[in-house]
Protein backbone atom coordinates (compact mmCIF):
# COMPACT_ATOMS: atom_id res chain seq x y z
CA UNK A 1 0.00 0.00 0.00
CA UNK A 2 2.19 2.91 -1.02
CA UNK A 3 2.00 6.15 0.47
CA UNK A 4 0.18 8.46 -2.19
CA UNK A 5 1.13 11.99 -3.42
CA UNK A 6 -0.68 15.58 -2.64
CA UNK A 7 -2.11 15.99 -6.12
CA UNK A 8 -3.39 12.59 -6.03
CA UNK A 9 -4.96 12.91 -2.50
CA UNK A 10 -6.57 15.70 -3.61
CA UNK A 11 -8.02 14.32 -6.58
CA UNK A 12 -9.25 11.35 -4.14
CA UNK A 13 -11.06 13.50 -2.39
CA UNK A 14 -12.75 15.10 -4.66
CA UNK A 15 -13.82 11.98 -5.72
CA UNK A 16 -15.23 11.17 -2.54
CA UNK A 17 -17.22 14.44 -2.14
CA UNK A 18 -18.70 13.75 -5.85
CA UNK A 19 -19.69 9.87 -4.71
CA UNK A 20 -20.18 10.69 -1.10
CA UNK A 21 -23.69 13.47 -3.22
CA UNK A 22 -24.24 10.28 -5.22
CA UNK A 23 -24.81 7.76 -1.64
CA UNK A 24 -27.22 10.60 -0.21
CA UNK A 25 -29.58 10.05 -3.07
CA UNK A 26 -28.60 6.82 -4.43
CA UNK A 27 -27.52 4.73 -0.74
CA UNK A 28 -28.48 0.88 -2.17
CA UNK A 29 -26.76 1.34 -5.26
CA UNK A 30 -24.40 -1.53 -4.59
CA UNK A 31 -21.72 -0.42 -7.00
CA UNK A 32 -21.37 2.92 -6.10
CA UNK A 33 -20.66 1.89 -1.84
CA UNK A 34 -17.67 -0.02 -2.97
CA UNK A 35 -16.39 2.44 -5.45
CA UNK A 36 -17.00 4.95 -2.03
CA UNK A 37 -15.33 2.17 0.07
CA UNK A 38 -12.37 1.65 -2.29
CA UNK A 39 -11.79 5.55 -2.07
CA UNK A 40 -11.60 6.43 0.99
CA UNK A 41 -9.54 3.26 1.78
CA UNK A 42 -6.91 4.87 -0.76
CA UNK A 43 -7.24 8.68 0.77
CA UNK A 44 -6.72 7.14 4.56
CA UNK A 45 -10.00 7.96 5.19
CA UNK A 46 -10.20 4.63 7.38
CA UNK A 47 -13.55 5.81 9.61
CA UNK A 48 -15.35 6.86 6.31
CA UNK A 49 -14.09 3.62 4.73
CA UNK A 50 -15.67 1.84 8.07
CA UNK A 51 -18.58 3.60 8.15
CA UNK A 52 -19.61 2.82 4.44
CA UNK A 53 -18.74 -0.41 4.70
CA UNK A 54 -20.74 -1.29 7.19
CA UNK A 55 -23.75 0.00 5.42
CA UNK A 56 -22.64 -2.25 2.38
CA UNK A 57 -22.46 -5.29 4.49
CA UNK A 58 -25.67 -4.93 5.94
CA UNK A 59 -27.44 -4.94 2.82
CA UNK A 60 -25.05 -7.11 0.91
CA UNK A 61 -23.15 -9.44 3.32
CA UNK A 62 -21.94 -11.79 1.32
CA UNK A 63 -21.23 -9.97 -1.46
CA UNK A 64 -17.40 -10.81 -2.64
CA UNK A 65 -16.29 -7.24 -3.45
CA UNK A 66 -16.93 -5.83 0.04
CA UNK A 67 -15.75 -9.33 1.81
CA UNK A 68 -12.34 -7.64 -0.45
CA UNK A 69 -12.45 -4.17 0.71
CA UNK A 70 -13.14 -5.48 4.18
CA UNK A 71 -10.11 -7.30 4.05
CA UNK A 72 -8.42 -4.32 2.86
CA UNK A 73 -9.71 -2.13 5.47
CA UNK A 74 -8.08 -4.53 8.12
CA UNK A 75 -5.02 -4.03 5.83
CA UNK A 76 -4.81 -0.53 6.26
CA UNK A 77 -5.53 -0.62 10.28
CA UNK A 78 -2.74 -3.30 10.33
CA UNK A 79 -5.27 -6.30 11.60
CA UNK A 80 -3.32 -8.72 9.10
CA UNK A 81 -4.11 -11.88 11.30
CA UNK A 82 -7.96 -10.86 10.63
CA UNK A 83 -7.18 -9.83 7.40
CA UNK A 84 -5.97 -12.96 6.25
CA UNK A 85 -8.84 -14.67 7.42
CA UNK A 86 -10.97 -12.39 5.41
CA UNK A 87 -9.33 -12.89 2.70
CA UNK A 88 -9.23 -16.64 3.16
CA UNK A 89 -12.78 -16.94 2.85
CA UNK A 90 -12.43 -15.22 -0.58
CA UNK A 91 -10.10 -18.23 -1.77
CA UNK A 92 -11.90 -20.19 -4.93
CA UNK A 93 -14.48 -17.07 -5.46
CA UNK A 94 -14.90 -14.59 -8.34
CA UNK A 95 -12.16 -12.14 -7.02
CA UNK A 96 -9.49 -12.21 -9.18
CA UNK A 97 -7.28 -14.96 -7.21
CA UNK A 98 -3.80 -13.76 -7.84
CA UNK A 99 -4.55 -10.43 -5.70
CA UNK A 100 -6.44 -12.21 -2.77
CA UNK A 101 -2.84 -14.01 -2.79
CA UNK A 102 -0.90 -11.04 -2.40
CA UNK A 103 -3.20 -9.17 -0.22
CA UNK A 104 -2.65 -12.69 1.86
CA UNK A 105 0.50 -12.96 1.80
CA UNK A 106 1.28 -9.67 2.24
CA UNK A 107 -0.46 -9.54 5.56
CA UNK A 108 1.73 -13.05 6.58
CA UNK A 109 4.94 -11.09 5.60
CA UNK A 110 4.24 -8.08 7.88
CA UNK A 111 3.32 -10.60 10.48
CA UNK A 112 7.07 -11.83 10.31
CA UNK A 113 5.92 -15.21 8.42
CA UNK A 114 8.15 -15.00 5.38
CA UNK A 115 7.98 -18.77 5.19
CA UNK A 116 3.80 -18.99 4.78
CA UNK A 117 4.53 -15.58 2.58
CA UNK A 118 6.74 -18.11 0.41
CA UNK A 119 4.12 -20.58 0.28
CA UNK A 120 0.97 -18.28 -0.61
CA UNK A 121 2.80 -16.78 -3.81
CA UNK A 122 3.81 -19.86 -4.86
CA UNK A 123 3.59 -19.68 -8.85
CA UNK A 124 2.78 -15.89 -8.70
CA UNK A 125 5.70 -14.33 -8.87
CA UNK A 126 6.40 -15.36 -12.71
CA UNK A 127 3.28 -13.59 -13.15
CA UNK A 128 3.01 -10.49 -11.34
CA UNK A 129 6.13 -7.92 -10.81
CA UNK A 130 4.48 -6.91 -7.33
CA UNK A 131 4.34 -10.32 -6.35
CA UNK A 132 7.84 -11.15 -7.69
CA UNK A 133 8.90 -8.17 -5.34
CA UNK A 134 7.32 -9.13 -2.44
CA UNK A 135 8.66 -13.07 -2.30
CA UNK A 136 12.29 -11.19 -2.91
CA UNK A 137 11.17 -9.23 0.44
CA UNK A 138 10.39 -12.82 2.24
CA UNK A 139 13.66 -14.24 0.67
CA UNK A 140 15.63 -11.24 1.97
CA UNK A 141 14.22 -11.89 5.22
CA UNK A 142 15.24 -15.22 5.55
CA UNK A 143 18.78 -14.61 4.48
CA UNK A 144 18.25 -15.45 1.07
CA UNK A 145 19.83 -12.67 -0.84
CA UNK A 146 21.09 -14.26 -4.36
CA UNK A 147 17.37 -15.66 -4.59
CA UNK A 148 15.82 -12.38 -3.79
CA UNK A 149 17.95 -10.45 -6.12
CA UNK A 150 16.80 -12.83 -8.96
CA UNK A 151 12.98 -12.12 -8.61
CA UNK A 152 14.01 -8.72 -8.34
CA UNK A 153 14.95 -8.31 -11.90
CA UNK A 154 11.48 -9.19 -12.91
CA UNK A 155 10.16 -6.93 -10.66
CA UNK A 156 12.51 -3.99 -12.53
CA UNK A 157 10.41 -4.28 -15.54
CA UNK A 158 7.38 -3.10 -14.26
CA UNK A 159 7.05 0.55 -14.18
CA UNK A 160 4.97 -0.22 -10.61
CA UNK A 161 7.16 -2.16 -8.93
CA UNK A 162 10.59 -1.05 -10.50
CA UNK A 163 11.10 1.75 -7.66
CA UNK A 164 10.96 -0.06 -4.90
CA UNK A 165 12.59 -3.61 -6.60
CA UNK A 166 15.77 -0.58 -6.91
CA UNK A 167 15.80 -0.05 -3.46
CA UNK A 168 15.17 -3.91 -1.96
CA UNK A 169 18.19 -4.48 -4.51
CA UNK A 170 20.39 -1.70 -3.02
CA UNK A 171 19.35 -3.44 0.67
CA UNK A 172 20.76 -6.67 -0.72
CA UNK A 173 24.04 -4.82 -1.44
CA UNK A 174 24.31 -3.40 1.91
CA UNK A 175 23.38 -6.62 3.67
CA UNK A 176 25.99 -8.30 1.60
CA UNK A 177 28.71 -5.72 2.54
CA UNK A 178 29.63 -4.58 -0.55
CA UNK A 179 28.68 -0.48 0.65
CA UNK A 180 30.14 0.94 -3.34
CA UNK A 181 26.94 -0.85 -4.78
CA UNK A 182 24.56 0.00 -1.75
CA UNK A 183 25.71 3.19 -1.97
CA UNK A 184 25.13 4.03 -5.49
CA UNK A 185 21.99 2.35 -6.00
CA UNK A 186 20.86 4.11 -3.08
CA UNK A 187 21.80 7.75 -4.37
CA UNK A 188 20.13 6.92 -7.95
CA UNK A 189 17.05 5.85 -6.02
CA UNK A 190 17.36 9.53 -4.10
CA UNK A 191 17.72 11.53 -7.49
CA UNK A 192 13.85 10.35 -7.82
CA UNK A 193 12.66 9.88 -4.79
CA UNK A 194 14.47 12.17 -2.03
CA UNK A 195 12.53 10.70 0.55
CA UNK A 196 12.95 7.28 -0.05
CA UNK A 197 12.49 5.48 3.32
CA UNK A 198 15.16 2.24 2.54
CA UNK A 199 17.43 4.86 0.27
CA UNK A 200 17.76 6.63 3.27
CA UNK A 201 18.48 4.19 5.95
CA UNK A 202 20.88 2.82 3.65
CA UNK A 203 23.17 5.81 2.76
CA UNK A 204 22.89 7.10 7.13
CA UNK A 205 24.24 3.43 7.91
CA UNK A 206 26.81 3.98 5.57
CA UNK A 207 27.45 7.45 6.97
CA UNK A 208 27.35 5.88 10.58
CA UNK A 209 29.98 3.81 9.34
CA UNK A 210 32.07 6.01 7.84
CA UNK A 211 32.02 8.37 11.01
CA UNK A 212 29.98 11.37 9.10
CA UNK A 213 27.17 11.25 12.10
CA UNK A 214 25.61 14.68 11.84
CA UNK A 215 24.87 13.10 7.46
CA UNK A 216 23.55 9.94 9.29
CA UNK A 217 21.71 11.74 11.57
CA UNK A 218 20.06 13.80 8.37
CA UNK A 219 18.79 10.65 6.79
CA UNK A 220 17.41 8.58 9.41
CA UNK A 221 15.56 11.62 10.75
CA UNK A 222 13.89 12.18 7.10
CA UNK A 223 13.69 7.74 6.95
CA UNK A 224 11.72 8.40 10.40
CA UNK A 225 9.76 11.25 9.26
CA UNK A 226 8.24 9.33 6.55
CA UNK A 227 7.91 5.82 8.27
CA UNK A 228 7.92 5.89 12.18
CA UNK A 229 7.58 2.37 11.79
CA UNK A 230 11.10 2.27 10.50
CA UNK A 231 12.38 -0.61 12.27
CA UNK A 232 16.02 0.20 10.81
CA UNK A 233 15.58 4.05 10.80
CA UNK A 234 15.22 3.27 14.53
CA UNK A 235 18.08 1.06 14.60
CA UNK A 236 20.32 3.55 13.09
CA UNK A 237 19.50 6.27 15.54
CA UNK A 238 20.29 3.93 18.27
CA UNK A 239 23.62 3.08 17.41
CA UNK A 240 24.07 6.93 16.39
CA UNK A 241 23.29 7.73 19.64
CA UNK A 242 25.20 4.94 21.03
CA UNK A 243 28.64 6.52 19.28
CA UNK A 244 27.62 9.57 20.86
CA UNK A 245 27.30 8.29 24.55
CA UNK A 246 23.57 9.13 24.81
CA UNK A 247 22.45 6.25 25.86
CA UNK A 248 19.20 6.54 27.62
CA UNK A 249 18.36 7.77 23.83
CA UNK A 250 20.29 4.73 22.14
CA UNK A 251 17.99 2.21 24.38
CA UNK A 252 14.49 4.10 23.58
CA UNK A 253 15.61 4.08 19.78
CA UNK A 254 16.98 0.53 19.69
CA UNK A 255 13.81 -0.94 21.85
CA UNK A 256 11.79 0.90 18.85
CA UNK A 257 13.74 -1.28 16.47
CA UNK A 258 13.27 -4.33 18.12
CA UNK A 259 9.22 -3.93 18.24
CA UNK A 260 9.53 -3.29 14.76
CA UNK A 261 11.73 -5.83 13.64
CA UNK A 262 11.64 -8.68 16.26
CA UNK A 263 13.76 -11.54 14.39
CA UNK A 264 16.88 -8.84 13.95
CA UNK A 265 19.69 -10.78 15.70
CA UNK A 266 21.54 -7.12 15.01
CA UNK A 267 19.31 -5.34 17.14
CA UNK A 268 18.80 -7.13 19.58
CA UNK A 269 22.95 -7.21 20.09
CA UNK A 270 22.86 -3.15 19.75
CA UNK A 271 20.11 -3.15 22.42
CA UNK A 272 22.43 -5.39 24.45
CA UNK A 273 25.17 -2.94 24.48
CA UNK A 274 23.12 0.25 24.82
CA UNK A 275 21.98 -1.02 28.61
CA UNK A 276 25.35 -2.25 29.27
CA UNK A 277 26.70 1.37 28.20
CA UNK A 278 23.72 2.09 30.89
CA UNK A 279 24.73 0.56 33.81
CA UNK A 280 21.84 -1.68 33.20
CA UNK A 281 23.17 -5.62 33.21
CA UNK A 282 20.18 -6.74 34.31
CA UNK A 283 18.30 -5.48 30.92
CA UNK A 284 21.36 -6.30 29.04
CA UNK A 285 21.01 -9.95 29.63
CA UNK A 286 17.26 -9.83 29.21
CA UNK A 287 17.50 -8.67 25.75
CA UNK A 288 20.86 -10.71 24.71
CA UNK A 289 18.94 -14.04 26.27
CA UNK A 290 16.36 -13.31 23.95
CA UNK A 291 18.30 -12.87 21.39
CA UNK A 292 19.82 -16.31 22.32
CA UNK A 293 15.96 -17.19 22.33
CA UNK A 294 15.77 -16.43 18.55
CA UNK A 295 19.08 -18.23 17.37
CA UNK A 296 20.79 -20.42 19.87
CA UNK A 297 24.17 -20.20 18.15
CA UNK A 298 24.38 -16.56 16.75
CA UNK A 299 28.10 -16.17 17.86
CA UNK A 300 27.97 -12.41 18.62
CA UNK A 301 25.22 -12.63 20.96
CA UNK A 302 26.76 -15.50 23.23
CA UNK A 303 29.93 -12.99 23.06
CA UNK A 304 27.82 -10.31 24.28
CA UNK A 305 26.60 -12.57 27.02
CA UNK A 306 30.00 -13.46 28.04
CA UNK A 307 31.12 -9.56 28.36
CA UNK A 308 27.79 -9.24 30.64
CA UNK A 309 28.49 -11.73 32.59
CA UNK A 310 32.29 -10.79 32.74
CA UNK A 311 31.25 -7.51 34.13
CA UNK A 312 28.83 -9.15 36.82
CA UNK A 313 31.83 -11.15 37.92
CA UNK A 314 30.43 -14.22 37.21
CA UNK A 315 34.20 -15.13 35.38
CA UNK A 316 33.26 -18.90 34.44
CA UNK A 317 29.93 -18.62 33.32
CA UNK A 318 31.59 -16.14 31.01
CA UNK A 319 34.30 -17.90 30.30
CA UNK A 320 31.82 -20.72 29.18
CA UNK A 321 29.65 -18.01 26.67
CA UNK A 322 33.38 -17.08 25.14
CA UNK A 323 34.15 -20.39 24.57
CA UNK A 324 31.38 -21.02 22.82
CA UNK A 325 30.96 -18.24 20.83
CA UNK A 326 34.69 -18.35 19.70
CA UNK A 327 33.81 -21.88 18.32
CA UNK A 328 30.99 -21.00 16.46
CA UNK A 329 32.97 -18.00 14.70
CA UNK A 330 36.23 -17.56 15.05
CA UNK A 331 35.45 -13.92 13.26
CA UNK A 332 33.24 -13.34 16.65
CA UNK A 333 34.28 -9.89 17.93
CA UNK A 334 32.27 -10.05 21.29
CA UNK A 335 33.29 -13.66 21.66
CA UNK A 336 37.11 -12.49 21.00
CA UNK A 337 36.95 -9.47 23.09
CA UNK A 338 35.88 -11.60 26.41
CA UNK A 339 38.23 -14.27 25.98
CA UNK A 340 41.23 -11.52 25.83
CA UNK A 341 39.55 -9.82 28.57
CA UNK A 342 39.03 -13.12 30.44
CA UNK A 343 42.93 -13.75 29.34
CA UNK A 344 43.94 -10.44 30.63
CA UNK A 345 42.12 -11.00 34.30
CA UNK A 346 41.08 -7.68 33.64
CA UNK A 347 37.77 -7.40 32.88
CA UNK A 348 36.44 -8.36 36.00
CA UNK A 349 37.24 -4.94 37.54
CA UNK A 350 36.89 -2.24 34.69
CA UNK A 351 33.81 -0.08 34.67
CA UNK A 352 31.04 -1.35 31.96
CA UNK A 353 31.57 2.20 30.34
CA UNK A 354 35.18 2.53 30.02
CA UNK A 355 35.25 -1.52 28.52
CA UNK A 356 32.22 -0.92 25.90
CA UNK A 357 33.72 2.79 24.95
CA UNK A 358 36.96 -0.11 23.76
CA UNK A 359 34.27 -2.60 22.05
CA UNK A 360 32.73 -0.35 20.11
CA UNK A 361 35.87 1.63 18.48
CA UNK A 362 37.99 -1.61 17.85
CA UNK A 363 37.87 -2.84 14.83
CA UNK A 364 36.23 -5.97 13.98
CA UNK A 365 38.45 -7.29 10.85
CA UNK A 366 41.05 -6.25 8.79
CA UNK A 367 39.23 -3.53 6.52
CA UNK A 368 38.76 -1.63 9.58
CA UNK A 369 35.27 -2.16 10.37
CA UNK A 370 34.24 -1.64 13.94
CA UNK A 371 31.53 -3.14 16.06
CA UNK A 372 28.94 -0.46 15.64
CA UNK A 373 29.15 -1.24 12.14
CA UNK A 374 28.59 -5.36 12.10
CA UNK A 375 25.69 -4.45 14.07
CA UNK A 376 23.90 -2.66 11.58
CA UNK A 377 24.09 -5.21 9.02
CA UNK A 378 21.08 -7.91 9.00
CA UNK A 379 21.31 -10.54 10.79
CA UNK A 380 17.51 -11.97 10.27
CA UNK A 381 16.77 -15.65 12.11
CA UNK A 382 15.63 -18.10 9.38
CA UNK A 383 14.96 -22.05 9.27
CA UNK A 384 17.94 -22.65 7.57
CA UNK A 385 20.29 -21.22 9.83
CA UNK A 386 18.35 -22.88 12.81
CA UNK A 387 19.13 -26.09 11.04
CA UNK A 388 22.58 -26.16 9.62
Amino acid sequence: MEILGYEMMEDLKSKIDRLASFFKVDSQNRRLVIDLVEACLRAGELEKAEHYLNHGMTNWHDDPSLMFQRGMLHLYKGEYSIAIDVFSVLLGTEVPQDTVKYNIAWAQLALHQPQDTLQTLEGLETLLPRAALLKARALHYQGHLEEAEQLLTFAKTSEETALEAETVSALLALDQEDNESARAKADEILTKSPRNVEANVIIGTLNLGDGELQAAENHFAVALAEKPSSGRGWLGEGLLALLRGEFSHATNSLQKAVDNMPTHLGTYNALAWAHICNGDLSNAEKTALRAKELEPRFSETLGTLAIINLLKGERNSAAVQAKVANRLSANSFAGRFAQALLESDSGEQEKAEEIVTQILNSEVNEQGERLINSLSRFQSLSETKKND
